[in-house]
């Protein structure tokens, strides 16, 4: 990978043989400014197949998207680039208006057009463009592309873009192991998929990536008051989604839409007394396995979410099991397993796996789930941020149009990570307090008995019953 080289005054050879070097070389850092440079640090150290970039407007996308095409048509010879836009003129003014500059210095014959005006030639590669657009987006089947990269796809229909990845491109990515690479602003759709699919899956990877408007170098305050005020304010959609790069979510439609992980994600010390649940949600042959340690912070009145389970669909009975034990090694759940499991399956834990549960509430998913929402609100739940499916799922799900069910997913299943955690939320025990009570002897010295001593509470009672009990000036 081409290093972060600068042209420097002190140096004696001409920077113009400098330069032919690195276009040959394929390091183009040198024409980036500082946040362009520190983007595309984080493509090309990725290892990932998929990368998002949600961006502000303004701040040079389209430009780094044809420096970074340039670069890898000129260091991997023989391969096929592909930048796709919403429409044909657009990726041809993307292209065109940032290629011409940029090759200015470029080595002779190096960057040329082909013959087809939707092709360039650059060193031994080939970097095509194409239309997202369901009309034209047949246009760019064939052949084994190592990148594509994707302008504005937050702009295309919903389905369209769907279509375009599952249907044309990623093929084409199958046999080289290429890069996916998402570079866009938010979209007005709240429900698009770049938000609801593309975005959930590179969080998961960690591929994901936000540059808000003040991230930007090139861009001054005075620039930045200037689009606040067109847009009417800096807190409203317009500029909070254009220019802070945030996914306006409809509250409407999502299953928790209190949720905010600003707020509720967090590492939370486990206190030394609580009260804790494992709730399981286990999924069958048609949705995932969620589970989740849920521990009850009595002292904080805060519920803490502390470690995840998180399978396929159809994943077998010992499997849930033995997962459950591992997620179980350091908390003492004192047999608080609660799972919506069949009754066959309940026997079978118990009977054949040692490992017996009982069914949680659930006469009423709606109250349990505005019992969750609720909780949410009061800000009483505090999640590991390790358990990302679950922290995934609260970003993600929601309802169908209708408000009848959850919407299904590869990525978060029928929401059963919500449901896990709703289950959890209703069966652990929020009221009796963990703490031992302390114990004051005659002379009004007060000590607290262990927690785990079986006999604590024989030997509290005996005190209690005759104070001069010879038990007295044991330190229990």
């Amino acid at each position: 990978m081409a290093g972060d080289f600068e042209i420097s005054d002190d140096i004696d050879i001409s920077k113009d043989d400098i330069r032919h070097y690195l276009w040959q070389r394929g390091d183009l850092n040198w024409k980036l400014d500082s946040l362009q440079k520190k983007i595309r640090h984080t493509i090309n150290s990725s290892n990932c197949d998929k990368i998002l970039i949600l961006s502000s407007r303004q701040i040079g996308k389209s430009y780094l998207s044809t420096i970074l095409a340039i670069e890898f048509c000129l260091r991997n010879p023989n391969t096929i680039v592909r930048i796709l836009a919403p429409t044909l003129k657009q990726v041809q003014d993307i292209v065109t208006d940032n290629l011409n500059p940029i090759c200015l210095d470029a080595p002779e014959e190096l960057v040329a057009r082909s013959k087809s005006e939707y092709r360039w030639r650059i060193g031994h590669s080939s970097l095509r463009l194409g239309s997202l657009e369901r009309a034209h987006v047949d246009n760019s089947r064939g052949g084994n592309a190592s990148l594509v990269i994707l302008e504005e796809g937050g702009f295309v229909h919903s389905e369209d873009y769907r279509y375009a990845i599952d249907s044309v491109l990623s093929p084409q990515l199958l046999r080289s192991g290429g890069k996916e690479l998402h570079i866009s602003s938010p979209s007005e759709d709240s429900e698009h998929v770049l938000h609801t699919e593309i975005l959930p899956y590179c969080e998961l990877k960690n591929t994901a990536f936000q540059y808000s408007v003040y991230d930007s170098p090139s861009i001054s305050p005075e620039q930045i008051e200037k689009a606040i005020e067109r847009c009417g304010g800096k807190d409203t959609e317009a500029f909070q989604r254009e220019y802070m790069a945030r996914v306006i979510r409809s509250k409407t439609l999502m299953v928790v839409p209190e949720f905010n992980p600003e707020s509720h994600v967090r590492i939370s010390a486990v206190p030394e007394y609580y009260n804790a649940v494992l709730s399981i949600d286990m999924g069958g042959i048609r949705d995932k396995t969620a589970g989740y340690i849920c521990i009850w912070d009595f002292l904080r009145g805060k519920m803490i979410i502390q470690e995840e389970l998180f399978l396929d669909t159809n994943s077998p009975t010992s499997l849930v099991v033995e997962e459950s034990r591992k997620i179980m090694e350091n908390y003492q759940i004192n047999g608080n397993v609660y799972a919506d499991v069949p009754g066959q399956v309940q026997i079978d834990m118990a009977m054949s796996h040692n490992f017996p549960i009982a069914p949680p509430i659930k006469d009423d998913k709606e109250a349990g789930l505005n019992n969750l929402r609720l909780m949410f609100l009061r800000n009483r739940i505090e999640i590991n941020p390790r358990c990302k499916q679950l922290i995934g799922s609260l970003k993600s799900c929601r309802y169908n149009d209708k408000r009848t069910d959850f919407l299904r997913s590869d990525l978060w299943g029928h929401a059963d990570a919500i449901m896990a955690l709703s289950y959890g939320c209703r069966m652990i025990d929020m009221v009796t307090n963990p703490y031992p009570k302390p114990v004051i002897d005659r002379d009004h010295q007060i000590q607290v008995p262990y927690r785990d001593n079986e006999h604590a509470d024989l030997e509290q009672l005996a005190l209690e019953l005759n104070p001069w009990n010879p038990m007295r000036s044991r330190k229990i």
